[in-house]
């Protein structure tokens, strides 16, 4: 495979002001709202109004999540940047999220760390890739699965105070820790696709050869 470096300058050739680069600068601007909601919640699970803000903030992410995606494909506003920020700010919005629910709602800190972990190698390899080697590592199903458990777990567990005070329909609703292992199951899961995808394209370049017009290579990385 040929190898071609680039510089950090050369994502802001393409265009840079579009909706979806400004849906997902947005996901990120909405984390001091939600942090301030959920703290009053917290401290008084009576404050319904806050309870109720931060669902919405949660949703009005994850919803702008899928939009930012649409858009670009609607709009041929694709481009370098905007598929590198897409997902750094999906792993801003999500750490955020987490780190509200381990701090007020006893969420189990050491899935927030091997998150957190995962999260730095993400962004690492990704940038390494671009980089080093010239490509754009394409998303995988268990990536964006992971970020709708996330958005599952915080509203679950945001949720329990509520349950306690007016009851759950349900018995398991008063366990979320239930989606914290099934988030757990996702990033291990993720991992290893990923460390098995792009093994040899980081350590052994010169043994792998991508096609152009091989559209199951096209599916997991992109020549930039």
């Amino acid at each position: 495979m040929q190898i071609e470096e680039k510089k950090a300058k050369d994502l802001f050739q393409d265009r840079i002001f579009t909706l979806s680069n400004f849906l997902s600068i947005f996901r990120v601007l909405l984390l001091p709202f939600f942090f301030y909601s959920t703290y009053d919640y917290a401290n008084d699970p009576s404050n319904l109004k806050a309870f109720f803000a931060s669902i919405g903030y949660a949703l009005a992410a994850v919803f702008s999540d899928y939009l930012d995606g649409l858009f670009a494909r609607l709009l041929n506003q694709e481009t370098t940047l905007g598929r590198y920020l897409d997902p750094v700010c999906d792993k801003l919005v999500t750490l955020g999220g987490l780190f509200v629910v381990t701090i007020h709602f006893d969420f189990p800190n050491w899935i927030l760390i091997v998150y957190f972990i995962r999260e730095i190698l993400g962004v690492w390899l990704g940038g390494f890739l671009y980089l080093k080697r010239g490509l754009q590592g394409r998303p995988n199903w268990w990536g964006k699965f992971g970020v709708g458990i996330v958005a599952v777990s915080v509203i679950w567990y945001m949720s329990l105070p509520y349950f306690h005070q007016f009851g759950a329909p349900y018995s398991f609703l008063l366990h979320p820790v239930l989606s914290a292992y099934v988030l757990l199951f996702v990033l291990t899961a993720g991992v290893i696709a990923y460390v098995v995808r792009y093994w040899n394209i980081v350590f052994h370049p010169e043994a792998i050869e991508l096609d152009p017009e091989n559209k199951k290579q096209a599916k997991k990385y992109q020549k930039i």
